[in-house]
């Protein structure tokens, strides 16, 4: 094989064991979110910045029944994919923001969609 074609094995088995670890780390107890996609800068939940291929905070808390808000401030497309698929956005561009509502305490990783090594957690508290 050539090296090509050994760094693209080895990125892609790379991005399946971070997969693999963000899934295994979910413990919400059900999918007690809703999601609403919105555009523009601010769509009023608690807000997590996307910026320099990272989640900020990495790790927030909400009470039950609050929102969060990813606000896109890269210049690369980037998305918000829950381990229980309980809340997904679409790709986001610079600028966009996508809300998720939190109903049911818990704890919910998600990754972005595009870049798996960017991972977070929401914490719902009762």
């Amino acid at each position: 094989m050539n090296r090509r074609v050994l760094f693209l094995v080895a990125s892609v088995v790379t991005v399946v064991i971070a997969a693999g670890a963000v899934v295994s780390g979910f413990t919400s107890r059900d999918s007690g979110s809703t999601a609403t996609p919105s555009s523009g800068t601010s769509g009023g939940g608690t807000p997590v910045a996307i910026e320099d291929f990272a989640f900020a905070p990495k790790s927030i808390s909400v009470a039950a029944g609050g929102s969060v808000t990813w606000t896109n401030k890269d210049s690369t497309d980037h998305s918000i994919k829950s381990a229980d698929n309980s809340f997904n956005s679409s790709d986001l561009g610079s600028g966009q923001t996508f809300t998720a509502k939190f109903t049911t305490p818990g704890t919910y990783a998600y990754v972005c969609g595009i870049h798996s090594f960017m991972t977070g957690t929401v914490v719902v508290t009762g």
